[in-house]
């Protein structure tokens, strides 16, 4: 996003501060250092071949008299660490919104077992697409091959429908929480950047950037770079911040959903090898052959 956003602000009207301090949060959210540092527009140089007066120093808002450069860096440090005190209120939150989660998963698990054990103990059309092609060579086959396949392929398959389910509520929740927490810090860093101080002072360095062909006050110049320094050191703090949070989310994943997987997975264990007994004891395949020959029957 280009550094001379804040020339779009030509009128003293509040529809323009707001639009100041929209483009001052998109700046916030989405740049870099490198970025920002690169494409800060510099002001005309100060050479010897500028021969005319200098005009005065456009005029402070009111509210900004009297804030020095120390004020405005404790009131940023205050912030962050109020905000520090907000994340991990939002943390708790996250994890308490799982575990409700997970007691609702309960249910889909049961569902899950009784749809597996309605797709295995039943022909299903996606079986003409296993690579063994078993179906097909049906009629020749005897008892121990038909075990031997499903001790084997079938049981592999059945493996695959558990791992799809799993990552399937798994990208769920990793998506919910990425988008609840893109959501909290967006709107924290604009509570900061909506600062009435800070609008008025973002305000009126739009002014100031669109005079630099007219005003090189040698003391706005030097205001005008502090307030420059002062935005890419708060941009710097905030996204390393957000990192070490993204980090700790990564480092942390949901330790209740880790163990609500792994718990799932030993009873997904005993229920397929209980399911494949009760399979090869009852002939199931018999089963199988004769929905698929009423199946081609009809078609």
């Amino acid at each position: 996003m280009p550094m001379d956003y804040q020339r779009m602000a030509h009128q003293n009207n509040p529809a323009m501060n707001v639009l100041t301090s929209i483009f001052s949060a998109i700046m916030y959210l989405f740049s870099s250092t490198s970025v920002l540092l690169s494409r800060v527009t510099q002001p005309p140089p100060m050479t010897q071949s500028l021969h005319y007066n200098m005009p005065p120093a456009i005029e402070f808002h009111p509210g900004l008299l009297g804030k020095t450069e120390e004020w405005k860096d404790n009131e940023w440090n205050k912030w962050i660490g109020n905000i520090e005190v907000e994340w991990n209120e939002f943390y708790n939150t996250i994890e308490n919104e799982k575990m409700k989660w997970l007691v609702g998963k309960e249910k889909d698990w049961n569902d899950f077992i009784k749809f597996m054990e309605s797709k295995w103990m039943h022909y299903h059309e996606n079986l003409e697409n296993i690579k063994s092609d078993i179906l097909k060579k049906s009629l020749t086959l005897d008892e121990n091959e038909w075990k031997e396949w499903m001790t084997t392929e079938g049981k592999e398959l059945m493996e695959k429908d558990w791992k799809n389910w799993i990552n399937d509520n798994e990208s769920y929740l990793d998506v919910w929480s990425v988008k609840e927490w893109l959501k909290w810090k967006n709107q924290r860093i604009v509570t900061w950047i909506m600062t009435d101080w800070k609008c008025e002072e973002d305000k009126y360095w739009s002014k100031w950037e669109e005079s630099w062909a007219r005003s090189v006050n040698l003391q706005d110049r030097a205001n005008w770079l502090n307030w420059r320094e002062r935005l890419n050191k708060e941009m710097v703090q905030w996204n390393s911040w957000v990192m070490n949070k993204e980090q700790y989310i990564r480092e942390n994943r949901s330790n209740n959903w880790s163990k609500w997987k792994n718990d799932k997975q030993i009873m997904f264990n005993l229920w397929m090898e209980s399911f494949i007994n009760s399979w090869i004891r009852e002939k199931q395949w018999f089963i199988w052959v004769k929905e698929r020959n009423h199946h081609f029957s009809r078609a």
